[in-house]
């Protein structure tokens, strides 16, 4: 009879608790959150690329307008130099904006040297400016020279196609034109690191950079061969969804390149 009453034996604890702690509460409080950062880092991403429309008006009206944008290289690599301010403000965006460090918690992102320390999370449109403001005309100094070299070679690659020895001049000099650009986009992350430092500092830690990081700036060039690609095609389909994402590849690969250069603050 004593077997007959035994009370059944302990049902062993599980090895993994999907609910966490509290069970599946604990579960759907996770998923909110993830679902909520989501969200802002969509609708941010959205809100800049408007900003990175309006400051990139020119190219965007270029690219829009122009039957063949590659056919007068200077106004494209033009373009493109006037809009590298507001490359720099995306820049900032990425590396101090709540909205775009997800997984960050809110006391990483409140560093003294932050872009965003002053403003709302969310608000996007006052520190754009006031990035701008203090960066535009910077980037405008420190990406000169690049983009100008980069302007030179590809009007020399022009004129060697036409010579008997283009098929050895026009790759080095596309190559020194792709090292110059890859260069001015280092100088852009490097002023929202350092916006202070002098521009003959941030030329040689962003051409080091370009050098170093050989697979980084391949990266980079790839992604925006294929972004040009997308822009001839559907310019403002692709500028308005998808703009601010390849920006982000490109500054990660670029922030990866010179950060190891880049002495931290001291006080």
């Amino acid at each position: 009879m004593s077997q007959l009453h035994a009370p059944p034996p302990a049902r062993r604890a599980p090895l993994v608790r999907w609910g966490g702690r509290d069970g599946p509460a604990s579960t759907s409080s996770h998923a909110a959150r993830t679902f909520s950062a989501l969200g802002s880092y969509v609708f941010a991403a959205l809100r800049l690329n408007i900003v990175l429309a309006v400051g990139a008006l020119p190219l965007v009206l270029l690219l829009l307008l122009a039957a063949d944008p590659f056919s007068a290289p200077p106004a494209l690599l033009a373009a493109v130099y006037l809009a590298m301010p507001v490359v720099t403000v995306a820049f900032c965006a990425f590396r101090d904006s709540p909205a775009f460090r997800i997984g960050l918690s809110a006391r990483e992102g409140a560093d003294e040297d932050s872009w965003w320390r002053s403003h709302p999370e969310q608000s996007l449109l006052r520190p754009a400016l006031h990035v701008l403001r203090r960066t535009g005309p910077r980037t405008l100094g420190g990406t000169a020279l690049p983009m100008a070299l980069a302007l030179v070679l590809v009007v020399d690659a022009q004129w060697a196609l036409g010579h008997s020895m283009g098929f050895v001049l026009v790759p080095a000099f596309l190559l020194g034109a792709a090292l110059a650009l890859v260069t001015a986009f280092n100088t852009a992350a490097l002023i929202s690191e350092r916006a202070e430092a002098p521009w003959h500092v941030l030329l040689r830690i962003a051409a080091f950079g370009a050098l170093r990081s050989w697979p980084l700036s391949l990266l980079n060039l790839a992604v925006t061969v294929i972004a040009v690609m997308g822009l001839t095609v559907q310019p403002l389909l692709c500028w308005v969804l998808a703009s601010s994402l390849v920006l982000y590849v490109i500054w990660a690969g670029s922030r990866w390149s010179i950060l190891p250069t880049v002495r931290p603050r001291t006080g």
